[in-house]
């Protein structure tokens, strides 16, 4: 795509933050700079705690810096699937949380008089085909009091029938996290590689922090095996466009495979979908994506691309509180399961007032360990899954070499007798890394859309060098260079 820039619409945070050098101790350490873990240090700050916040990378400059940035109570057809599941009491008490979550943004917005592009929306949620899941979405709705309606008449070419929320926000997630005082600890480019359970030692790229307590919040659980988390949540993978003209007032999003969304932002339009489970990359999804877009609005141009990784559940509720039932003083946050925005304020409140001591409405509803009624058939299929990647390792024969990869592509291939995950770039640059993902061993995928090597098992992804694109891995893949030299 040429003249598109490849990153995110929103402009990145301005300043830059020193990294961690050497061993220190502290009370509170959060770990992971995205919005959920920016507001829990944030909250945590505003409760008299001393708190320290570790980002990988830039803040924001994962999953928080490439979203949508909907604040919206209209989530697709989770509530149908909810009243199914549990019933009326956690259907409610979920929709409840989501209002909260609204609330405490815009509050904050208010209460610091922030200029971050926020607007009022009508969001619809619209099906092309079977109608039948937002009909039983809206009747859970309005058994649980929400004000929402059927609407038959959107304007979006194809539409049948769409759930409409009126008074909803767009926003601009990074102008808003920069503008929260900052009256906590912040290293980047500090990336945890080990949490010590017993010790609460935090070990880093170049020095560690011991820590009293905690928190887990970089997107997928890097403290792995423990709580079974590879067990329970997969990753998805989503694309974007912004482009160059505002093209609707409103936000949209698709019940269809392809999770087709709109919304407005201040210079244009912004366009995502093409989602599909990380790691595997049969169906084009980015093309069909472009497709669509480009009959939507043919007049428009692109202006920026990416992707971002999302958090999935079992049933589309997020984890928060306690890492497990026997783990003391740590705790996680993730699963958003493509709502990030709500749902980082409510489970930021929610650790927040687990550590200070506070009641909190959502502790059972989100608890990480919860049981979770009809799942058996989703975890088979995320086992087998997990289980097929790294048996494919072992069971495919590579016989392709170098020679044979075209230039701008990647494909694990023979490379001097090994098989290897290998970039070709345009110059015919060679750019070897290792198949395995360190995390658990998995056969990395070539993605051709990002251009990054994903692994299909937990969603961890690399650059064409090997560099950490992505977790749950804490270490880079790489292709050792003495036997680059043989």
């Amino acid at each position: 795509m040429k003249n598109v820039i490849c990153g995110p619409v929103w402009k990145p945070a301005d300043k830059e933050y020193p990294s961690l050098e050497g061993d220190i101790e502290r009370d509170v350490v959060v770990i992971g700079g995205g919005m959920a873990g920016y507001l829990t240090a944030f909250m945590l700050s505003r409760e008299g705690m001393q708190v320290t916040l570790l980002e990988a990378d830039r803040l924001f400059s994962g999953t928080t810096g490439k979203t949508t940035a909907k604040i919206s109570c209209n989530q697709g057809t989770i509530y149908g699937d909810l009243m199914h599941r549990y019933g009326r009491s956690v259907t409610s008490l979920y929709y409840q949380a989501q209002k909260d979550g609204e609330e405490t943004l815009l509050g904050l917005m208010d209460e610091f008089g922030m200029n971050c592009d926020c607007e009022t929306v009508d969001s619809y949620i619209f099906a092309k085909e079977n109608c039948r899941e937002l009909d039983k979405t809206y009747k859970a709705l309005r058994e649980v009091g929400a004000e929402c309606s059927l609407d038959g008449t959107v304007k979006i070419p194809g539409a049948k029938l769409a759930l409409r929320f009126r008074e909803e926000h767009v926003f601009d997630p990074i102008k808003f996290l920069s503008a929260l005082p900052v009256e906590f600890e912040i290293f980047e480019h500090t990336r945890a590689v080990n949490v010590e359970e017993e010790t609460k030692k935090i070990i880093c790229d170049h020095g560690t922090i011991t820590a009293r307590t905690i928190v887990i919040a970089t997107h997928f659980p890097i403290l792995s095996p423990l709580g079974g988390y590879v067990f329970k949540l997969h990753q998805s993978m989503s694309y974007t466009f912004a482009l160059n003209k505002r093209l609707t007032d409103d936000a949209y999003l698709s019940t269809d495979e392809s999770g087709l969304s709109l919304r407005p932002y201040a210079g244009g339009t912004i366009a995502g979908g093409g989602d599909h489970r990380t790691g595997r990359h049969k169906k084009c999804r980015l093309g069909k994506l472009r497709e669509a877009v480009a009959t939507l609005f043919p007049d428009a141009e692109i202006t920026h691309f990416s992707c971002a990784e999302d958090v999935m559940t079992f049933d589309g509720m997020p984890m928060a509180g306690q890492y497990t039932k026997s783990t003391q003083n740590i705790y996680v946050i993730t699963g958003f399961n493509k709502w990030g925005m709500t749902n980082s304020a409510v489970c930021a409140r929610l650790v927040t007032d687990m550590i200070v001591g506070k009641e909190n409405p959502y502790i059972e509803l989100f608890k990480p360990y919860r049981h979770i009624p009809k799942s058996f058939c989703l975890f088979l299929r995320n086992a087998l899954v997990n289980v097929a990647g790294i048996l494919r390792a072992y069971l495919r024969p590579r016989l392709r070499t170098a020679a044979d990869i075209k230039p701008t592509t990647g494909e694990i291939v023979r490379y001097r007798g090994k098989r290897r995950a290998v970039y070709k770039d345009e110059d015919g640059k060679l750019h070897v890394i290792g198949r395995m993902c360190p995390h658990m061993h998995c056969e990395l995928e070539w993605n051709p859309d990002a251009r990054t090597w994903d692994c299909p098992c937990h969603g961890s992804r690399f650059d064409i060098d090997g560099n950490i694109v992505a977790e749950p891995t804490t270490k880079a893949c790489r292709y050792e260079k003495d036997e680059q030299k043989k």
